[in-house]
């Protein structure tokens, strides 16, 4: 995976078909001008406000803002493989699995990965409801925004952590036995949120503002991810 900056620099994974370990940066002849080897399992990546980039790792995540710092996970084990972003704020959204011995694909954690001020915040869901990676997005305000297991869509605040909407949209589900497999998804546009049900060959629209249903569009086959395009 590779991040192009304006410049022209490129910022381009370490590592090989067995292992990843962290980021380089070339400029834009292709030389390697930096590089940092303190991100182990590198994957997920995205630029906040000031195009500052975000790594996830498997010990916390790496940011790039001209020169590399780490920001450690508070787990041994506290890996971020997934990252949302927006070009408005110094915040990033990434999903965390603090057990490496963890079964299935709900994750109960995400983080908060304040570029600005240097800091790593780990937020739990309430209690008893799971996530995919498939499930995270970014709110028209910068907002974190998590499709639950127990069918709402959780909006929260990306500075303080808080929860400030649980809007209920489809029926509670469980984890895929496999990643691909067909499970709910989210995307959001222009203050929309997009989520897929699966069971019910379904497609909801969602007003983040008001928790309202908007529409709901009815398919011939089982949705599995999403994107939303404007024409």
């Amino acid at each position: 995976m590779a991040i192009e900056l304006e410049d022209g620099s490129l910022l381009s994974t370490l590592g090989d078909s067995e292992s990843r370990t962290g980021v380089r940066v070339l400029d834009p002849e292709g030389a390697e001008v930096a590089r940092a080897e303190n991100c182990p399992g590198v994957h997920g990546e995205g630029t906040v406000a000031g195009e500052v980039a975000v790594f996830g790792c498997t010990d916390g995540v790496l940011v790039h803002d001209g020169a590399f710092t780490k920001l450690e996970a508070p787990d041994e084990y506290g890996r971020t493989g997934n990252v949302f972003t927006t070009g408005t704020s110094p915040v990033a959204l990434g999903d965390y699995n603090a057990d490496p011995d963890s079964e299935g694909y709900l994750l109960s954690q995400f983080v908060l990965v304040d570029t600005a001020a240097g800091t790593l915040e780990v937020v739990s869901l309430p209690e008893g409801v799971g996530y995919t990676f498939r499930d995270l997005a970014r709110g028209p305000g910068d907002e974190a925004v998590l499709l639950g297991s127990d069918g709402a869509v959780h909006v929260v605040d990306e500075q303080s952590g808080e929860l400030l909407a649980s809007h209920p949209v489809i029926d509670p589900w469980e984890g895929p036995a496999e990643w691909q497999d067909p499970h709910p998804a989210i995307t959001v546009l222009d203050g929309v949120a997009y989520v897929t049900e699966p069971a019910a060959n379904a497609v909801h629209a969602l007003d983040l503002a008001s928790g309202a249903v908007l529409a709901t569009g009815r398919l011939d086959a089982t949705p599995n991810e999403i994107a939303v395009v404007t024409g």
